[in-house]
């Protein structure tokens, strides 16, 4: 169990590509998959237009230092988040690892409500807004093992969860967060490609000492 290093926040950046149309292209022409042992259906390779990175750092205000060019590591993949059709998905609360790295993700599908952005959670029982440790564990007087899979259990059950934060959805708005903290998609929308909810994900390394907000 990594140690968690990050602060807190949520981060919002409004009208973050200067040519979001031609992104927005570029991720319906992708071809898409999902992993076998992870959920979601995310493009087989990464989208890096020149000067993202670099554009990154100044939006968050902290060094990058790890960027990913495999499609795995999901550093600049897109991704469908649909609530119908063949692949409906319900979005479950998570964290994203590894926990000390910042989740960027970008809204790229035209037209959505607002209700379909992005949320940060508490567990009800718990009171847990990050990662299990073996600290939190015993608090509850519980194995580690078992209340990590507790969480994963009730990770789509929203009357285990609170809302402590949203960020609405706007086209091409960028929102950030730590990647260990409690998050998921508020809503999800449509059924296809066209129209439906569609999104790039950053998931970057970074050194928290140089991070702005501290």
């Amino acid at each position: 169990m990594e140690k968690l290093l990050y602060p807190r926040f949520l981060i919002v950046k409004d009208d973050f590509y200067p040519n979001p149309d031609e992104v927005y292209q570029a991720a319906l022409k992708s071809d898409f998959y999902e992993p076998e042992h992870v959920t979601g259906f995310r493009s087989t390779e990464v989208y890096h237009p020149k000067g993202i990175k670099a554009r990154l750092e100044k939006i968050l205000g902290i060094k990058i230092t790890r960027w990913d060019t495999d499609p795995i590591e999901e550093n600049g993949v897109f991704y469908q988040g649909f609530a119908k059709g063949k692949r409906k998905e319900i979005p479950g609360v998570h964290s994203d690892e590894p926990y000390n790295d910042i989740t960027a993700v970008v809204y790229l599908t035209p037209g959505i409500p607002l209700h379909c952005g992005t949320s940060l959670w508490m567990h009800k029982q718990t009171g847990l807004i990050d990662p299990v440790t073996p600290a939190a564990a015993r608090k509850h007087k519980m194995k580690f093992a078992d209340l990590k899979n507790q969480l994963e259990y009730e990770s789509k059950d929203r009357s285990k969860w609170i809302e402590i934060d949203r960020a609405g959805y706007r086209f091409n708005r960028m929102v950030a967060y730590p990647s260990g903290a409690f998050h998921s998609a508020t809503n999800h929308y449509g059924g296809s490609l066209k129209g439906g909810r569609i999104y790039q994900t950053f998931r970057i390394g970074v050194d928290w000492n140089t991070f702005k907000m501290r």
